[in-house]
């Protein structure tokens, strides 16, 4: 009840924000306020939905047939824990032996491959666009008549291709998943069970669709698999929202959901959160043995394995990063996003260069968020050198008004047309609440002519 309570409460504050904010505020203060309390409504519900669905779960279910159900040669790898304190820890946790930290395999692992191989499904999927050209979509809008409302509006204005949520925003599944072991971690709900008729649609208007998988920043798995968080150096857990990237069990995790959504009949999988936190590095504890590899290493030991899944099921693997990692050698060290390595295992690198997330003045772009082409062009034109030829570069397009003054079309025409010009292989906006209306007229843009095009390096316009 309490739960409900928040959300009346909430949605109280979002009135006054509306009201007030026209009146008094700045449009995109506001904005960026309603938003924040839309995430907050939006996980309470998820908890709500999840605690429901576990209590039908655990009613139904017998521990040991959720054990029987996992294959012999993938196991919940929770036992590899480090060992060091924590008062956190499930019963099944604690009855496991504790080890020391490992080295993560960074060579071939055919066991994982091989459960995969015994369960692959033969789909039908779209073939790749030349110039990826599409929006995103969450689940709600998906399951709702204006989900279908922007899909022919995307038609309409020359787009190809959807990127769907296949979680909801805490990392409840929006499917039922069909393994039994994934089941009892993550039971998901039957909001888009029907997943693979909307795909069928989606293909039948020629539509590209591209599944987005958050990876490791998983509110809904950490807050019921402690075991499987990032540890603090001084003791106790690190923010539950978080899971450790280096963990085996983590991994095989989200190899799980992943194989579920390449049967779903997408046509891409794009991981998302594919990184390690970037606040509180210092003071981390991973599983891994941090004097002998990288986060880098840990996050392509990672995309190793899933390229290799990948494969298996036909489907194209992409990852979302950020734009700073071009930028000097912190940020990627940090988050273990090392561009020129990714693409050596994925088919697609979208780079997240919204204006929005650097200052005036970064690396000499005095107005990224007035004139923001030359600081998209020369992140996107760093991506397509750092990849050099092993996969595409589509820019994440900045489709919503955080910071931006009279952001309107003008604003994500500038991020297209600098994709194109920099050698971009097309673009996906990303509109948290699901507005397009200033942006379908970016579909209709195409690459200046190379004899027209003026390098805007270090301008900031």
């Amino acid at each position: 009840m309490s739960k409900k309570r928040s959300i009346i409460g909430i949605a109280g504050v979002l009135i006054a924000l509306v009201f007030y904010g026209s009146v008094f505020a700045e449009e995109n203060r506001i904005f960026s306020l309603i938003n924040y309390y839309l995430e907050k409504i939006n996980a309470i519900q998820t908890e709500l939905k999840a605690n429901a669905s576990e209590k039908i779960l655990e009613e139904g279910k017998n521990k040991k047939d959720t054990e029987k159900a996992m294959p012999d040669n993938v196991s919940d790898t929770s036992s590899q824990d480090t060992g060091q304190a924590d008062d956190t820890k499930d019963a099944v946790a604690d009855s496991q032996p504790k080890e020391d930290k490992v080295e993560p395999a960074l060579d071939e692992n055919p066991e994982i491959l091989e459960v995969k191989k015994e369960n692959s499904v033969i789909i039908n999927r779209m073939k790749t666009p030349d110039s990826v050209k599409g929006i995103y979509i969450t689940v709600g809008t998906m399951a709702s008549a204006y989900g279908w409302e922007l899909v022919d509006k995307l038609i309409e204005s020359g787009g190809n291709a959807v990127v769907i949520d296949v979680e909801h925003g805490g990392g409840l599944l929006a499917f039922t998943p069909k393994n039994d072991y994934l089941k009892s971690i993550n039971p998901g709900d039957t909001l888009l069970d029907n997943f693979p008729e909307i795909i069928n649609e989606l293909h039948k208007k020629g539509l590209y669709v591209i599944a987005r998988q958050v990876v490791f920043n998983d509110p809904y798995v950490g807050s019921r698999k402690p075991e499987w968080r990032i540890q603090n150096k001084w003791g106790g857990l690190y923010d539950y929202r978080w899971l450790d990237p280096s963990k085996p069990g983590v991994q095989n995790y989200n190899l799980y959901i992943m194989q579920e959504v390449a049967n779903l009949g997408f046509d891409e999988i794009q991981f998302d959160y594919i990184r390690f936190p970037a606040a509180a590095h210092q003071s981390l504890d991973y599983h891994y043995d941090e004097e002998k590899f990288s986060r880098s290493d840990i996050i392509t030991d990672f995309l190793a394995k899933a390229r290799r899944l990948a494969d298996d099921h036909g489907i194209e693997l992409s990852v979302d990063v950020f734009g700073a990692i071009v930028w000097g050698n912190v940020d990627w060290n940090i988050v273990g996003q090392d561009p020129a390595e990714i693409a050596k295992y994925v088919d697609a690198i979208y780079p997240m260069t919204y204006p929005s997330h650097v200052s005036p003045g970064y690396y000499g772009y005095t107005n990224p968020w007035g004139a923001p082409y030359g600081f998209v062009h020369d992140s996107i034109r760093n991506f397509v050198e750092k990849a050099d030829g092993n996969a595409q570069i589509r820019t994440w397009v900045q489709g919503f008004p955080l910071r931006i003054n009279g952001f309107g079309t003008w604003f994500m025409n500038d991020q297209v047309q600098a994709t194109y010009d920099a050698g971009g292989a097309g673009f996906v906006i990303w509109s948290p609440g699901n507005r397009y209306s200033y942006s379908w007229p970016s579909f209709s843009l195409k690459p200046t002519p190379p004899e027209l095009e003026v390098s805007a390096a270090g301008t900031g316009e």
